[in-house]
């Protein structure tokens, strides 16, 4: 029974290091390519510690699971009693935060996912401030205050949307301004609520504006011609819907995986202790 019990602590154990794994290649591949936003751009004041997690988030947690995982493992394959029980306990432990954890977020992804941005962009008080924000960027953005910088290209495939417009396309100009956050106008606290949705939107949705759309990228690339000229409401929110359910019955099988490794590691310390009061009772008689 403690051999079964041990093989299925060791399989388990070795799929959460490897999960761990993964997550620290993910972290890597992220702080290599420069992935996400840029949180300097959003708020001054936090900048420093999210710029960090952003960068190391990642990582941290994959090297966490790691050690968690390859504790498991150590302690399914430990002979000695003191070193099997530090291990397990340690992997036990961790096994326990993240069972919680996960269920906790699988219970409000599923629960939550397909009402979290309602039916209406308009009639939601955050979500008009974020569009009225948004019209506001939009005004200074390619300004007299603001003159941005688009290529050649960008200018020939869209000359009625500059029309009017305070823009520049010389390649040589001193400094080249592609998103409202380098205009020298641009205050962090009077579009903190639009710049920390709209940059993460931009970028990986390909959308603009929030309840309407705008005729090119403010917060990421204005030179970027990924647009598909949707609003970033409706494909937020289809994003959120079309992913909600796949990530929560994920987070539901970790937390599956998780749990059941605790109640393993419970039943091999019972097995073992049983084993060893056994052979205790037989040496003494």
């Amino acid at each position: 029974m403690i051999k079964c019990v041990k093989k299925v602590v060791d399989f388990s154990a070795s799929i959460i290091a490897l999960l761990g794994l993964a997550i620290l290649c993910f972290g890597i591949y992220v702080l290599y390519k420069q992935v996400g936003l840029n949180y300097s751009d959003l708020y001054f004041n936090t900048a420093d510690w999210l710029k960090t997690l952003q960068e190391y988030g990642f990582i941290i947690l994959g090297i966490v699971i790691m050690i968690i995982g390859m504790a498991g493992i150590d302690g399914a394959s430990k002979k000695k009693r003191s070193c099997r029980k530090f291990s397990l306990l340690i992997y036990q432990i961790g096994a326990l935060i993240f069972f919680i954890l996960c269920s906790s977020l699988a219970v409000f992804t599923l629960v939550y996912s397909n009402d979290a941005f309602g039916k209406e962009c308009t009639g939601t008080p955050y979500f008009e401030t974020i569009d009225s924000q948004i019209k506001l960027a939009d005004q200074l953005f390619c300004s007299n205050q603001c003159q941005c910088y688009i290529t050649q290209e960008t200018f020939d495939h869209n000359q009625s949307v500059f029309a009017g417009k305070n823009y520049t396309t010389d390649k040589n100009v001193i400094e080249k301004i592609e998103q409202i956050q380098k205009c020298p106008q641009y205050e962090v606290d009077s579009y903190a609520a639009a710049a920390q949705m709209m940059q993460a939107a931009e970028t990986i949705l390909h959308c603009t504006g929030w309840c309407t759309p705008t005729s090119y990228y403010i917060f990421s690339d204005i030179n970027d011609d990924s647009y598909d000229g949707q609003s970033c409401f409706k494909e937020t929110k289809e994003f959120v819907e079309s992913t909600g359910k796949i990530l929560g019955y994920v987070l539901l099988g970790l937390a599956l995986l998780f749990g059941l490794n605790v109640l393993f590691v419970i039943l091999l310390c019972c097995q073992s202790e049983r084993k060893n009061r056994t052979d205790y009772l037989m040496y003494e008689t």
